[in-house]
Formats: structure tokens, sequence, C-alpha cells
């Protein structure tokens, strides 16, 4: 049977399939006269009433499939939290699937008991007592708290009718736009694919090689002989080098004009990435995949384990962590770039972060990027190479409901 039609047998038809529709859950019950005052005279919050969780497969989009070297024919999965007050707002986040967000998803579930009751606006108070919480009885994998911090920051912006990037206090209206490449095959593809993204008005492209560290040489050299000196390059090998190939790596992208060289080796290698520091001219980029959010960033600036921070509201503890990571930073005289969150309901949390912060000066999203619009009804706003925020208040983000109901395989 057609898949929406199999879903809708799936879930109870007391369940909406669609936040804000007439009669659906994602709707708080409208709150009377008399209880809003009595909230205001007691001193009472907004209070979260109801969380709900979806696992989403998008299905096959082409290139993202065949380029993150994914087996079964699917792309990254995704899950959307939908998070309900009682007044009546509703914030809605995307978040890290993985291969599999059914079982992602009972990831974020584990953390759902610990936000129902609270107020989304307390995010500081939320994000501290979670800690503990966190600590005693559920040790979270790290991409389970953000989502729920974005979708307050969410409920904040529609409750005060601003962006987020207001709401923060806007470091800058537009960031420019560079695009990472999947994981191809040779260097030829890699140089065509950035001579198209310089064609279309991107400002810069990170390669991710296919490894090993001799191809990479390859792919990283036709790249700059493709674009030419002026473009802006970075490399990312995704942690795959040890200690002496990402030295003699990086000397030769030094001599390449690359921007940075990012998590040339796992970010827990730390005396490695200590001596990558001080014997590289190429500023070396980290920190995106560690636990610990802003806390164990400060250990990697104090040791001199990196360059340029890197952090990403989706994986590292919300937007709340994220300007706290940026300003920590920032106090030591270091850039904080901001690590693409796959689909783009979710860059518009990255983006909102980055345009309310100093010390940044791009804004990453996979390519083709038509492969991760999954979820949006309106397209990012990209210009001439540049991200602009949405005037519309909180994430600003249109959903597409219809694609998000079909790709729904369950709900948690």
């Amino acid at each position: 049977m057609p898949r929406a039609t199999s879903m809708l047998r799936r879930f109870p038809a007391s369940v909406s399939r669609r936040p804000g529709a007439t009669g659906c859950p994602h709707r708080s019950p409208r709150r009377s006269p008399t209880d809003r005052a009595h909230r205001r005279t007691t001193g009472g919050s907004m209070r979260i009433t109801e969380i709900e969780i979806r696992a989403c497969s998008p299905g096959n989009v082409g290139d993202a499939v065949d380029g993150a070297r994914l087996s079964g024919g699917t792309a990254p999965e995704v899950v959307v939290i939908s998070m309900k007050t009682d007044e009546g707002i509703t914030g809605v986040s995307f978040g890290s699937g993985g291969l599999d967000a059914r079982v992602t998803a009972r990831a974020f579930a584990q953390v759902r008991p610990f936000f129902l009751g609270r107020d989304p606006m307390a995010r500081e108070q939320n994000a501290t007592e979670f800690r503990w919480f966190d600590r005693r009885w559920n040790h979270s994998p790290i991409y389970a708290y953000g989502p729920f911090d974005i979708a307050s920051w969410d409920i904040a912006g529609l409750r005060a009718g601003l962006p987020i990037h207001q709401l923060i206090g806007t470091a800058a209206e537009r960031r420019a736009v560079y695009v990472s490449s999947m994981f191809l095959d040779t260097p030829e593809q890699y140089a065509a694919q950035a001579l198209e993204v310089k064609a279309r008005g991107f400002r810069g492209y990170k390669v991710h090689p296919p490894g090993p560290a001799a191809v990479d040489l390859e792919v990283y050299a036709a790249v700059r002989e493709a674009v030419g000196s002026e473009f802006a390059l970075m490399a990312d090998p995704v942690a795959t080098h040890s200690y002496e190939e990402a030295l003699r790596v990086g000397r030769v992208l030094e001599s390449l004009g690359y921007l940075w060289f990012e998590e040339p080796v796992y970010d827990y290698d730390v005396q490695s990435l200590i001596k990558l520091t001080n014997k590289l001219d190429i500023p070396i980029a980290g920190t995106e995949t560690i636990a610990g959010g802003s806390h164990l960033t400060a250990q990697f600036i104090a040791s001199g384990a990196v360059d340029i921070v890197r952090t990403d509201p989706s994986w590292r503890g919300g937007i709340t962590s994220s300007l706290k990571t940026a300003h920590t930073a920032e106090a030591f005289g270091l850039t904080c770039e901001l690590h693409t969150a796959l689909y783009h309901p979710l860059e518009l949390a990255n983006l909102h972060t980055s345009l309310a912060i100093s010390n940044t000066g791009w804004f990453e999203l996979l390519y083709p990027t038509e492969d991760f619009d999954f979820g949006l009804a309106e397209p990012l706003d990209i210009r001439d190479g540049y991200a602009y925020a949405p005037d519309a208040a909180g994430l600003g983000a249109v959903y597409d409901w219809d694609a998000i109901d079909d790709a729904t395989v369950e709900l948690v």
C-alpha cells in the first residue's frame, strides 16, 4: 500500500500528523483567562506539556547515499521532535537519526522525561540540571540533548516574536557559505565537483577525501589546480591519519594554501593534536565530536590542542552550549566554526547561532545541497554565496509536514 496510507493505519487516528492543525495534539489546549491569571499571580511559568518524537527515514536521496558510503540504499535518517507547551506554543527541532532513526529516537525518548513539566525559557537551568540527571541516571549519546534545547529556543523566539539570532543578539546579517563534499572515488571527481561549486557561487569547498593518505594528497592537489589559488579550500580527512601521516599531509596542505586542516586525528588524541599545532602553520580545527560541551573544549584550548574550535548545536548540547563554546574560544582569541548539521531544518539552528557570535566566518552545508533539504517547504535563503536567516520568529522554518509525515516510520 502507499506509504502515507500505511502510516495512517500504523498510528492511532487520534494522533494528528501536522503540528498546528485543528484539533491535533501538537497544539496544547487553549488556556482560559482564569488559568493565565492564576499563573501570573502565583509566579507560574510556561510548562512543557508534551513532546512528540518521530523517527523519520527520508529514503534514497541519491548522492547522499553513495557519497556517505552507506549500505542498504537509504540516506542518513532523522528524528523530529515537537515540544508543546501550556501556552499553545510548539517548538520543533530536527536531530541526527544515524542509520536507524527508530533506535536513535529511543535515545531521545530517555531525555523526554527530564523536560516534561519544565519551563522551556529556563534553558540555562535545564542545561545545568540535565548534566546532573544524565550523569546519575542515563549517560545519553552526545546528540540526544541538543534538539530539545533547540526546540526550547524555537519556543522562546516564537513567544518573543523574534528570530533566534536577534533574541540572542545579532553579530552579523549573513555568513559566507562553503560546501563540503561527500566521499568520492577519484581526484578527478573532486576537481570537477569543486569547479561546479565555484561556478554556483559558493564561497568555499571542503574536501572529505577517500583515503588513504597518498590518495588524499592527490585529491587536494587536483582540487587546488582546478579552482585556482584564490578560492577558499579546507581539508577534513575525518580522523583517518596517524600523527606521522597528518604531519606530512599538513605540510602539503600549507603549500597548497588550504585554510585549515580539520580533525586530522581523532579528537581524543590530544597529544598528537598538540604536536601538530606546534609543528604546522596551517590551523588545526577540532572538537566537533567530543562530549562535555564547552567544558571539555576549554581544556583543548588551554592545552593548545586546536587552533580553530568546532561545535554543533545538534551534537554538542544545543544552541545554549554552542554559544558557551564560541564565547570560550573568543576569550582565547580563537575562531569557532560550526559543524554541518546534515539536513537543512537543523542547519537553521546552526545559522542562527553563527549569526549571533562574532568569532566565526563561515556557514557549512553538505554538497549537493539539494540532497539535504528534506523537511523544509521553503529552502534556505542563500544568495551570492551567503546565507541569510529567516525574518520570522523562532527558527523561522516553514516545514513540509506532508514529506515529514510520509517519512515517519515510528512515533516514540
